[in-house]
This record gives structure tokens, sequence and C-alpha cells, in this order.
């Protein structure tokens, strides 16, 4: 028998009730009933964790758990001496842990060692079997009918069909039920009607938008970096592959193999390194002073955090410090699967930027295939080129050394008129014609007098085909002064750059004109605007805008959204010679070229090395450097050949910089070291760790899996007993609103045990050996009785099962945020079905991201999209983590910072607020009003609530609307002012025929109705 370290106390201190048999009550479950109070009471200090434990004594494990308790011998258990002890010094948990037990604990741990103090492995780790199921018998309803029965409690009555398919409708693609899909199936009155039902909803492209969205919330899914600047990420892409997963209904072991390893799998696809996004979710940050070692761990524990909660659904992240203190996860457990992670062939800094190695470019078929012609054709010009180089005759040498260095200087370029050569191109609509201003009108920077641009909207002054140009050379940086109207600013000003194209811009202020590519080289963001009422010079270095050295700008456009401005002493600061740069001789073009900037720096280095020291290799290469780009004789014949180069290198770079990337991730060539890190601290590394899986589950495994692929498909073996629970749990959790594990976060010792096991088991056994297949999982929850039950709770069973575990009756919650957006818009018409792409942003209230962004962000200020994108549904609004959309936050979404793999739910008046004043629902709630009015007849208050509520209003529900709208019809007439203003709400306009008191009245019964619980929930 097990001894503490103190003395053993006598049964007589017992009291004798406690220890009396009691043959009638049958022996408490180990894993439902006692481990539980074990976890929350003792483990503690006699867990896992054996730098906390006590006394060493271990009540986790059975051979310790049965020296305390011995089996069917409650005299001589310790464990219950002292937990029924009134010695303060004995008395188990002690007075200061402030966890007592209470007195229905104490009984029914003397009830299982009396019982015989069975033991068993905790549930999770047990891999799960199916208990058998009478033939004929839908499973789901089988074992929770039988529950149910245990406790007295019957099903509801089966849930009108109506009530039924909104539910479906909404738990299958997120959406209602349009009013043909109603009466579609109310006319169906076959047996198969349910099931046909279920079919169609599942077949559409709406339900990978549905079930992805659950997803990116587990996968941290957002569009910004997260910390600091807060910058753009081009990530969407990972976004449109899970919902093409779902769609295509992609077995859920490859879902997730995909995703931990899809960059390993031989000959990977792109759609495989794109999943392995889930790895790249994580916040990142380039935060000036940060080091870099510490981002590198921060992100790989984000990433192994995440794999635990999503895969294993477990919370090994308590493992990062020290060993676990409830569940059997040590500290070496943890750093071995951080081992799988560590190892990406990137920076841990993201540089801001929104394409962060590793990424790859996902290409349409059709960006494929021009990329193909056009490099062709730049392969078919570089030959010509080459060509004619190997028959020029120039035999000419190099002599002596280059001439020194030139001075870098700034070389004006535009001073009180355009430059020199170029032509205006002022046209009808927003290119006007240069207008200088005197100094009698404005003093100007430099010179006599300044360019004066007055816009309304968009305009510009465009200056092309300068000659000569201004020669760029490497590091060189271009300039312009600007003078802003303090009494008429503009929103915006821009200035840009032609070299082969017009792709070369910056812009100061808001982000009103929508040229190329946004936070590229194509429309380069450089903040606020500049200070008014006086003169600024913006310095711009080339590179921010794609200029490379040796390129020559012939044009120049300053353009303006709104407001006055004067601009003056344009330019760039460079060393490279200016002007035509021609010669006769290499020997001269050498003497000024090798310290020219604009010459690759090879050849430069090359025109340095002493004459009589160059090879014959070296000679050959500056002599064809110097008959392609330097020799007046063949100018003739290598100019047009440049121009087409240049023309061909330039609409590629065009088109390659538009193919969207997304992050991946890619493993090194050489794993990265891992250690077990000392309270989980960056920089205090212990012990070397190897690549290996926790050893509570090692029985699982024939040999630990050398890599990441090999530790996905351990995962997702037939011996494992957690992917499939886990996965099966955080399914039914979106139909039924609480897993049947309500901790769908964590299936250890400290979670929540199932409220129906064997169904558990039974669902996951299923779902594994039935080839993995989400949508027939899904199919089989809302097909079976259980889920097509009335909603409806009566005293009784709202006292027995408040939360509605039991599942007596038909599941009923709120909608989540982006349900309750898409509905309203769908309600009213208005919802934009597109598919993928970049994400949108719709309206929100002015200076949330101002609030908590840098003026050198990308992401500082919000300005919403315009046209139908705006009416895109709510899984593809941009998503910016350090101030998410707040129409989605007031509804209880997550930020996306962290991992989420079950939202709570709350009732605020903030939420009503919402939906009764924020503007998308404003303006569906005038769109629903006008569909009402146009096709309601002589009852569009019916029609309307029809078409929200999914079903027919009664009498007395339809009277109160009809007194309501007449109320706010009197009003308006009344203040006609007003009925326009709320109608013209929205980016859409309303129909000019209608009545606006009649629209505006509508308008707000609309409202109300949307704002009706039964609207709201489902």
């Amino acid at each position: 028998m097990y001894r503490f370290a103190i003395a053993w106390f006598s049964t007589a201190l017992v009291p004798s009730a406690l220890l009396a048999a009691d043959p009638v009550k049958a022996a408490p479950d180990f894993t439902r009933e006692i481990q539980p109070i074990l976890v929350e009471h003792c483990y503690a200090c006699h867990g896992p964790d054996a730098k906390a434990r006590k006394a060493g004594l271990r009540l986790d494990t059975k051979e310790g758990l049965a020296a305390a308790a011995p089996p069917g011998q409650p005299k001589e258990a310790e464990l219950l001496a002292r937990i029924m002890s009134t010695e303060e010094g004995e008395v188990m948990p002690p007075k200061k842990f402030g966890k007592p037990l209470k007195p229905d604990q104490i009984a029914k741990l003397k009830l299982w060692v009396e019982g015989g103090a069975a033991w068993s492995e905790h549930w999770a780790f047990v891999a799960p079997k199916k208990a058998p199921v009478p033939s004929g018998v839908n499973p789901i309803d089988h074992f929770i009918r039988e529950r149910l029965k245990k406790v007295g409690l019957t099903a509801n009555p089966e849930a009108p069909k109506t009530a039924w398919l909104r539910r479906a409708t909404f738990d299958l693609t997120g959406l209602p039920p349009t009013p043909k899909e109603i009466d579609a199936f109310l006319a169906d009155t076959s047996p198969k009607a349910y099931e046909t039902a279920v079919d169609r909803l599942l077949a559409s492209p709406r339900y990978g938008e549905h079930m992805a969205r659950f997803w990116l919330d587990s996968a941290r899914y957002g569009d910004t970096h997260g910390l600091h600047l807060d910058n753009y990420r081009e990530m969407w892409l990972y976004r449109d592959w899970v919902i093409r997963a779902f769609n295509e209904n992609k077995r859920y072991d490859r879902f997730l193999v995909e995703q931990l390893a899809g960059d390993l799998i031989p000959n990977a696809t792109i759609d495989q390194k794109v999943a392995t996004g889930f790895l790249r979710c994580n916040i990142t940050t380039s935060e000036g002073g940060v080091i870099e070692e510490e981002c590198y761990v921060r992100n790989v524990v984000d990433v192994t955090d995440t794999y635990g909660s999503v895969v294993l659904g477990l919370t090994i992240g308590c493992a990062r410090c020290h060993d676990h203190k409830y569940d059997p996860l040590s500290q070496k457990d943890y750093y071995s699967l951080f081992a799988y992670f560590n190892s990406i062939d990137g920076s841990a800094l993201d540089g801001n930027a929104a394409r962060h190695a590793p990424v790859i470019p996902v290409p349409t078929a059709e960006q494929t295939q021009r990329l193909d012609e056009l490099r062709a054709r730049l392969a078919t010009v570089n030959a010509r080129i080459a060509d004619a180089i190997a028959k020029s005759d120039y035999q000419d040498t190099a002599t002596g050394k280059a001439a020194a260095s030139p001075t870098r200087r700034d070389i004006v370029w535009v001073d009180d008129a355009i430059p020199t050569g170029a032509v205006e191109t002022p046209e009808a609509g927003f290119n006007r014609k240069w207008v200088f201003a005197a100094k009698s009108e404005h003093e100007p920077a430099a010179g006599d007098r300044s360019l004066k641009l007055e816009a309304k909207g968009l305009m510009q002054v465009v200056a092309t085909d300068a000659k000569p140009g201004l020669r760029v050379g490497e590091g060189d940086t271009l300039f312009a002064h600007v003078w802003i109207d303090p009494k008429n600013p503009p929103k915006e000003i821009m200035i840009q750059w032609h070299t082969n194209n017009w792709l070369h811009r910056v812009y100061w202020g808001e982000n009103r004109i929508d040229w190329g590519k946004d936070r590229s080289t194509e429309r380069r963001p450089r903040g606020q605007l500049p200070e008014s009422g006086k003169w600024i010079k913006l310095e711009i270095p080339v590179a921010q805008v794609g200029i490379t050295p040796g390129a020559i700008i012939n044009g120049i456009a300053f353009t303006q959204f709104d407001g006055t401005a004067y601009w003056d002493k344009a330019g760039i600061t460079t060393a490279a010679p200016q002007g035509d740069r021609r010669f006769d001789t290499l020997a001269e073009w050498a003497a000024a070229s090798g310290a020219d900037t604009a010459v690759p720096k090879a050849i430069r280095d090359l025109l340095n090395v002493d004459t009589a020291k160059r090879t014959d290799t070296q000679k050959n290469q500056l002599r064809d450097y110097f008959v392609e780009y330097g020799y007046s004789k063949t100018r003739d014949l290598f100019e047009p050949l440049h121009k087409e180069r240049a023309e061909l290198t330039g609409t590629i770079a065009k088109l390659d910089g538009e193919i969207p990337t997304s992050y991946v991730f890619k493993e090194r060539a050489a794993p990265r070291p891992a250690f077990i890190l000392k309270r989980g601290e960056y920089d205090q590394r212990g012990e070397p760790v190897q690549r290996a899986t926790p050893k509570a589950l090692a029985s699982l495994q024939s040999a630990i899996p050398k890599d990441r692929l090999e530790m996905a498909n351990w995962i997702v073996g037939p011996k494992h007993p957690l992917a499939a629970r886990v996965a099966v749990n955080r399914f039914w959790q979106q139909v039924f609103g609480t897993g049947l594990v309500k901790t769908a976060d964590d299936f250890g010792t400290q979670g929540e045990v199932p409220s129906h096991a064997e169904l558990l088991d039974w669902l996951a056994v299923d779902f594994r050996d039935g080839g993995w297949d989400v949508k027939k999982l899904m199919k089989s929850f809302v097909l079976s009785a259980t889920y097509r039950q009335s909603a409806k709770a009566t005293p009784e069973k709202l006292a027995m099962d408040p939360q509605n575990r039991l599942l007596a009756r038909g599941p009923r919650f709120r909608l989540d945020a982006e349900m309750v957006r898409d509905q309203a818009l769908a309600t009213g018409g208005l919802l934009v079905e597109t598919f993928g792409g970049p994400s949108v942003k719709p309206p929100q209230p002015a200076g949330l991201w101002e609030a908590v962004g840098y003026t050198s962000s990308n992401t500082a200020r919000f300005a919403p999209d315009k046209g139908d994108k705006v009416h895109r549904r709510s899984l593809y609004t941009f998503w910016k983590r350090t101030s998410p959309p707040p129409q989605m936050t007031a509804l209880d979404a997550p930020s996306r910072e962290a991992c989420t793999v079950r939202r709570e739910r709350t009732n605020t008046p903030l939420q009503a607020l919402l939906l009764m004043n924020e503007t998308q629902f404003v303006e569906a709630s005038r769109a629903a009003a006008e569909r009402a009015l146009a096709e309601g007849g002589d009852d569009p208050i019916g029609l309307l609530f029809k078409i929200t509520a999914c079903r027919p209003a009664s009498a007395e529900e339809l009277a109160i609307l009809k007194k309501t709208h007449d109320t706010f019809l009197a009003a308006f007439q009344k203040e006609p002012a007003r009925a326009a203003k709320l109608i013209a709400i929205g980016e859409t306009k309303p129909t000019p025929k209608l009545d606006t008191a009649k629209l505006a009245a509508m308008t707000l019964v609309a409202n109300t109705i949307f704002n009706l619980d039964e609207v709201l929930t489902k």
C-alpha cells in the first residue's frame, strides 16, 4: 500500500456513513465522473508535471492511483482518508488551494473505490469504436434518444417544413432560402423531398463559402500582417483554396495533409503548395528593434499551438514553458512537435511586404499562355541582338582606367516650363493644359513661375516624349516641390513618370486614383498629404517606383483629386551622365563610364581592371557591351531592338505584377535544430530535441515521423484517436451550436467529457472509414430526426437541459455575424455572389483604421470600395487584424489574431444599434422594401415578412406591422426631407418612381422585421 510521507489517519476519523457501501448505486464511470474531479482538484500537485508534483504521488496514472485508492478497499484508501479528513493540515485538497471537494464529489470517489476503482485511459487517447446500432435505425437518433430515455425526456415533434428548410439552408449555405425554393420544397410531397433539398444545397457553390468561414477562424486567416504597421499581405488565394476544397468535397484527411505538408508531397501541384498557407496565417512583424530570433520562435509557437488546437484538439501550448499540468504532454513533447514547423525557408521578419517569401505565383490559364507568348518573343529579340553583336566588325580595345566618379547632383527637369523637347497631351476629360502661374500670383519654389493645377475630381497635366530624357543611375532619387493650398487642399496628389510605360507612380493622401496595382511600384503610397501653405520637397527613391538603372525617363505627369496645388522644380538626384551617350571608340566610352551607375556594376568592375590584366573573355565582354550600348555607328541598329525588348520586358513585368501570389511553406534544405526553451524564452536554449510526436500517442506509430508529411499522414492514420473525433465534433458544433465535446479545442483531461460519447465515437469511425466524406457527414446531421425536431422549449426541458445538450429539441441559436449581414443583403436582393478574388471593403465608420494605424502603413487609412463590390458575401470582407470589420466584431466574430475554433455568442445593445443603424443594414432594408412594393401587390408587408422570416405572417403579426407602417408613413409625410435622407443611405440608389414617404416607411418596417429574434436565430 502506498504511504504518504505523513502519518496514516485512522478510519475512525472518517464518517462511517460515507464509508458504508451502497449496493444499489452503480460504481461511477472513471472517465466521465471520477477523472474530472481528480483533474480539477488534484492534478495541480499530483499530476503529469514532475516539477510541480508533491510527495512523489501521481494520481494521473493507473499505478499511482491504485496505490492511493486500492480497488474495493475503502478502509485502506488513503485518498478517501485525506479527502474526508477534518484536520486542516491533512485534508486534501489543502484549504489554501481554494478548491474544496463538494459532498457529492466525495461520495462519488468513495463509491468508485468500493465498486472496484476501475481505471481507464483518458477517453480521447483511446481509439474510437463503433457501438452497435439496431438495424434500420438512424445512428444519431438512436444514441440521442437512448440518452433522453435515461433522464426521462422525450424528443420534440418534427418542425414545420419551412422551419426545417430555413434551418438547413443556413447550416449548409449560410444564407436563407428564397421564396421559390420554399414553394418548391412545400410542393414536393415525395418521400425524398428532404434529401433532394439537401443534395441541392450541398451542390451549391454557397456551401463551400459557408463551410470555409469556420475553417478560416481556426486558421486565423487575415488580409494584414497583424502587428505594428499591420500592412497588407496577399493571402486570399489560400482562402479560395479552402472554399474550393469544401465545394469539391475533398477528402478531409487530404484536406488536412495538404495544409500541413502540401509542399512535401512528391510532384506537389500549385494548389497543394497554396494549401500550406494554413501554416503561414500567423501574425508577423518587421517592427524596428525587434529581434529576429524572438520573432522566429513566436511564429513557430503560433503554428504549433494552432496545430494542437485545430488538428489534435489539445491545449499543447500549456507545455511550452513546463510539462502540462493536466495532460500527458511534456515540455519535450512540445518542442519535438515544434521541430516539425521550425524550418521554413524564409525570414521570420516580414519586411512589411505584401509578398513575404516564401510565396508562390498563381497565374490563370490565360495569364500563363500570355506570358509564354511574350517570353518567346523576348527570346527572339534577344537572339537578334546577340546575332547583331556577333556580326559587328568593331575591333578597338579599351585603354586606361575609368574616369573619376562623377558627383551626385540635382538635375532639374521641370522649372518654368515642361521638360525640353516634351509635348503636352491635353484631352477632353481629366488631361489639362499646363498652366504656369507668375510670381505676381504665387511665389515659385525656384525660377520665375510654377505649375498651377486646380482640380475638380480627377485631373492632371502630362508631358511625354522629352528629348533628352532623364538617365537613371543606381540609387538615384526623384524629386519635385509642391505647395498645397490650405483653403482648398486636394484629397490626393500623385506623380507619375514614364519610361516604357506609365507604371511608376507615387501618391499622398487618400487612395482615390485607381490606376495600377495599389501598394506596388505601380501605385506606391507615401503617407498623408504634405503640409499645406509652404513649399515641400518630395523625394522618391527610383527603386520604390520600379525604375531600374539605365532606364530613360521621358515623361512626367502631375495628378490630383480635387483641390489646388502648385508644382515646381522637379527632376532627379543622380551621378549618371545625362544627354546623348554615344561614342566613336571604346576607350572614349570607357573613360566616361567607369563610374556611371547607369552601366551595370559587372561592366564597371571590368572597366576598373587594368587594361594589361584583362583576360580575353573580359575584353570581349567590354567590346560587346560597347557595341550594343555605346558605339555611335551601331546606334540605329540597336535602338529599335532595345525599344522592342524594353516594351516586351515592361509588358512581362506588368503581367507578372498582376499575377497574384500566396504565402506558402517551403522547407529549408537542412532542418533547423530545435531545443527545449527554458520557461519558453527564445534565448534560453536547453536540451536539443528531434522531431517526434507526443509519447502519450507513441503506440500509434511504427516509426517516428521524420518530416511534416509523415507526421500529417500519421495524424489521419487508422489508429489515431483524435483527428476524426475532433473533426466531427467541430462539424456537429456548426450545426447544433455546441459540440458533443463542448470544449472543441480541448479534448484533454480539463476539457468537458462528451455529452454522447458513443455517438461521437460512432460518427468518428464512420467518418474515417467512410472516406472522410464531409458532405455525407453534414447530410446525415441535417436529415436526422434529432435535427428535424421543433426548437420549441417547454418549461420542463428548459429546467432540465437549459443549453439543449441532450437535444430533446431542435437547434436554435443566433446566426453568426456573416450570416446576419448576408441574410440582409440577400433578402434585399443586393447580395453579389462573385466567387473568390481579392478581399473587398464595405463601408465602415470613419477613423477606425487611423486610430490604430501608423502613417507609413499601407492600411493606415480606410477607403471603402465602390459599386457592387461592397455587397459581396461577408466571407470576402477585407480583414485588418488590428481593426477587424466592425459589423463582424460587434456580432462576435474573432479578430483572427489567433486560432479560434468556437465563437462566443453574446447579446448586447451595441448589436441592436448596429442592426438598426449601420449603413448596409439600412440599405438592405430599403432594397427589401422596394422588392415588397414591386412584387407584393395588395399585401407588400405580408410579402416582406415572408421573404425575411421564410413563413407567412399571422394575422396578429400582420396587424402590428401594418399599424407600425402607418405610424411611420404619417411621420414621413409630414417631414419628407427625413424620408429622402433615409432612403438615400447606401451605395445603391432608390427607384425614382416610388413615393419617398411610402418607401421610407416600408424601409423601417423591413428593418423592424430584420431585427426580430426569429430572423436573427435559426
